[in-house]
């Protein structure tokens, strides 16, 4: 039989049938299918390590991003002051409009209008 596949240590090079796992190395396996016997090579695993920073969010980052956010005209539902910073998501599904969430610039009273 000539070899149909290219030779893995995994698959039988002739009938392509995934070979059995060794418990030891080096070893002689057989293929459960067409019975042909393989050498088996030990094989040189590498470890590969990775690490990943995680950035949290705190409360004093988004007070400071509040701060930020665009002033404009709204009257606070609480206290009447007529000015609030804003913020914008999408809640709801992609055909519908953002929701706006105002945040009272005097008390920091927040609502929300779904445009």
């Amino acid at each position: 039989m000539s070899k149909i596949f290219v030779q893995k240590q995994d698959f039988c090079a002739i009938c392509g049938t995934i070979l059995p796992l060794p418990l030891t190395a080096p070893c002689i396996i057989k293929c459960a299918l067409c019975l042909k016997e393989w050498e088996f090579q030990p094989q040189i695993d590498q470890l590969v390590n990775h690490q990943e920073k995680i950035y949290e969010r705190t409360i004093a980052d988004i007070e400071v991003q509040r701060i930020e956010d665009t002033e404009v005209d709204h009257i606070c539902p609480k206290c009447g002051h007529g000015k609030a910073t804003y913020s914008t998501q999408q809640t709801r599904s992609a055909d519908e409009g953002q929701t706006v969430f105002y945040t009272c610039t005097k008390c920091k009273q927040k609502s929300i209008e779904y445009s």
